[in-house]
């Protein structure tokens, strides 16, 4: 064989190309980790910020706790928790679901009148990490609308059902008036049978949050996407327990209290 003919050969080494393969599959798991992190995570700004919750004000100042419930309107649950909210004066901020607030506008009516911040949630409830831009734009667009045309003022924020977005989901909402929300307090009140656990773990990361410096943002759910007259008794009940806890120490706003903060 002559010299050049063996010089263009490739020795293929298989140890190699296992390690090869290996690499690449590797640097897949951590872009889709990533990807998952940045869709999901309520702590993450890799597809754009969002309103999570600002430092508490100076230590001569009442630390500050927004109330936020998400899945409503529910004709069962929602005006029980509104009674709660009016017998202490605080004001919550609601994320409502465009279908439900189309059938139950009176309701929504009544949270406006009392109040209380109205937001946007979606139509459906879709999961917005894998939702195309143009679902995506009419959810928040038909459910702004509807809304608005409800309570006759505009709607200026929005939360992503679990949390879900995607690079343009932020900047469609933007681009439709409303600001992105997310959270740094949660639990999983939606499957609780009684209140207390609810109450207990939220004021455990509410006494984190406070410890780091920050307000909370909290969530709690007075209604389900599945139907809008989920059982939501538990996290009703452990809305009740929480302002009796923390109205003694804590200042209840609403979200377009922490507008400057973005």
């Amino acid at each position: 064989m002559r010299d050049n003919e063996q010089e263009s050969q490739v020795v293929i080494d298989p140890i190699q190309i296992a390690e090869t393969a290996e690499s690449i599959a590797a640097l897949a798991g951590l872009s889709a980790g990533a990807f998952a992190y940045a869709a999901m995570w309520p702590a993450s700004n890799l597809f754009g910020p969002a309103l999570r919750a600002p430092r508490n004000p100076p230590a001569s100042a009442l630390p500050q706790l927004a109330l936020t419930f998400d899945d409503g309107p529910n004709p069962a649950w929602t005006p029980q928790l509104l009674d709660i909210l009016a017998r202490h004066e605080i004001r919550a901020t609601f994320f409502l679901i465009g279908q439900f607030a189309a059938i139950q506008s009176k309701l929504v009516q009544r949270m406006h009148t009392a109040g209380h911040l109205i937001a946007n949630h979606t139509w459906t409830h879709p999961n917005l990490a894998i939702t195309s831009a143009a679902r995506t734009r009419e959810e928040l667009s038909s459910t702004t609308e509807e809304i608005q045309q409800i309570i006759g003022a505009p709607i200026r924020y929005f939360r992503p059902p679990y949390g879900g977005r995607r690079p343009s989901t932020l900047q469609i909402a933007r681009e439709l008036g409303l600001e992105p929300v997310l959270w740094n307090a949660i639990t999983p009140d939606w499957s609780a049978k009684s209140p207390e656990p609810v109450a207990a773990r939220m004021q455990k990361i509410i006494t984190r949050n406070q410890t780091r410096g920050y307000a909370t943002n909290l969530v709690l759910h007075d209604g389900g996407q599945a139907s809008p007259t989920e059982n939501r008794s538990a996290s009703i009940a452990a809305a009740a327990q929480l302002i009796e806890h923390y109205k003694p120490t804590h200042r209840f706003v609403t979200l377009d209290e922490w507008q400057s903060t973005l």
